[in-house]
């Protein structure tokens, strides 16, 4: 019997086989020149494009020929295959917000948070680039930068990244800007950066932070990932609301502090997207009570056909 795919990933929580399967066959595409390779190049197959000798095998029946070691089979007599690793095509690193908005845990039981949701999000993308031939980057952030795992190509790296998923925890206060301008500076290589954030922050630092690793031309896609309580405000019963970052409390009745509150809203996400426009960047809202294996699918449809 044929093993499953998903067998040998039933350790990391956030890798989530629906997920997986419903994005089977579909490529994150670059926009972008991404170290001199152009973005329609990104899906073709680059056998001797960009390779490194890693062994050799025995030779099995349907081999290609031109993949046998001559020299090899000169001094032995023997057919060997040279097997190679590919280099990745692209560098995609996933930068997830950890701060203390992201662990909102609304009324409704049995859904997801939003730093939940981001988690699978996350997972999902990683698993998708490294099958894709890319390499997958994690990096987690506060108020600061926690864990930073530069783009790899491999399975291990893999590996490592689900295991740093499976313990990320709400943290302090948001530094998205600070975030991305640490972050321009520490990769090395043009790629894409992949921010999983609610975007709750001051717009004008994060707006600082985006043009900072577009400069460094670097491609720039963001899911914002909301909550739909922080979209409608559906609230009734006289509450106190405590900011999860800074603890500070307000007490009040939501029914008349509604409108207001929704004005406000709509005021930032407005701010936000014309910040993102300007600067090219791939915006992309999820509410947590949206399947992800539909938002992502759909997502990556959208993308790929622009693309083309």
């Amino acid at each position: 019997m044929p093993r499953s795919p998903f067998s040998e990933h039933h350790r990391f929580r956030y890798l989530d086989p629906a997920m997986l399967a419903s994005v089977a066959g579909i490529e994150l595409a670059a926009r972008l020149l991404v170290e001199g390779l152009w973005a329609s190049r990104h899906h073709s197959p680059l056998y001797g494009y960009s390779v490194e000798f890693v062994d050799h095998r025995n030779y099995t029946f349907g081999d290609e020929l031109r993949t046998i070691d001559w020299r090899v089979f000169g001094r032995t007599d023997r057919y060997y295959v040279k097997r190679f690793e590919m280099e990745s095509n692209m560098d995609v690193t996933i930068l997830l917000d950890v701060s203390g908005s992201m662990g909102y845990e609304p009324e409704a039981k049995g859904r997801l948070t939003k730093l939940q949701y981001g988690c699978y999000l996350a997972a999902g993308l990683a698993y998708l680039l490294l099958h894709q031939q890319d390499a997958p980057g994690l990096v987690t952030f506060d108020s600061s930068i926690r864990v930073f795992l530069p783009p790899r190509q491999s399975r291990r790296h893999l590996w490592a990244i689900l295991a740093e998923l499976d313990k990320a925890a709400p943290g302090r206060e948001t530094g998205i800007g600070a975030a991305l301008e640490t972050l321009a500076e520490r990769l090395k290589r043009r790629g894409m950066v992949v921010l999983v954030s609610d975007c709750l922050d001051e717009t004008d630092s994060l707006h600082a932070g985006v043009r900072k690793i577009a400069a460094h031309q670097h491609e720039v896609l963001v899911f914002q990932i909301l909550d739909s309580d922080e979209r409608h405000w559906p609230f009734q019963q006289p509450s106190s609301f405590v900011d999860l970052e800074t603890r500070q409390t307000i007490e009040g009745d939501p029914v008349s502090l509604r409108d207001g509150y929704l004005r406000s809203f709509q005021e930032f996400m407005e701010t936000l997207g014309a910040g993102f426009r300007r600067s090219n960047v791939h915006h992309e809202l999820l509410e947590t009570t949206t399947p992800l294996e539909h938002g992502l699918r759909n997502y990556l449809l959208r993308r790929l056909a622009l693309s083309r």
